[in-house]
C-alpha cells in the first residue's frame, strides 16, 4: 500500500513538472511574438535625434548621438504616430511625424544640420 501511494506521488510530481515546463515554454515564447516590430532612429546629421511615441504616454527612445542609431522593439498598434526630434547644444527641434506600423521594421534617418535645414527620411520594411 505504501508503495502505491509513493508511486502515485511520483506520478503526480512528474505530471506537475511537465505541465510547468509546458507553461514556461509558452510564456517564454510570448514575448517573441509581442516584440515583432523594430523602430530605429539613426542620426546622420550634425545633431542628436530621438523619437517620441504619443500613444505610449510620450515614451521616448534614447538619444542617438550624431553618427549612431538606437532601436526599440514594439508590437501593439497597426498604425501609430511617431514624433521626430533633433537636438544640439540644448536646442530641441521638432522635425515632424509619421505614422508607422509597429509590426514592421521602421527606420527614421535624420539628416542635415542644426542650425540650418534638419530633416528626416523614413524607411519601412
Amino acid at each position: 500500500m505504501a508503495k502505491n501511494v509513493q508511486n502515485r506521488r511520483r506520478a503526480k510530481v512528474v505530471g506537475l513538472l511537465a505541465a510547468a515546463a509546458t507553461v514556461g515554454t509558452l510564456a517564454s515564447a510570448s514575448p517573441a511574438f509581442a516584440a515583432t516590430g523594430t523602430t530605429t532612429v539613426c542620426s546622420k546629421g550634425n545633431y542628436s535625434s530621438y523619437l517620441v511615441f504619443p500613444y505610449r504616454g510620450d515614451l521616448a527612445t534614447y538619444v542617438a548621438p550624431s553618427g549612431s542609431c538606437v532601436s526599440v522593439h514594439f508590437g501593439k498598434y497597426s498604425s501609430e504616430p511617431v514624433n521626430v526630434y533633433g537636438s544640439k547644444n540644448g536646442t530641441r527641434v521638432f522635425l515632424g511625424y509619421r505614422y508607422i506600423n509597429d509590426l514592421k521594421k521602421s527606420t527614421f534617418t535624420t539628416k542635415g544640420s542644426i542650425p540650418g535645414s534638419p530633416y528626416f527620411t523614413l524607411t519601412v520594411s
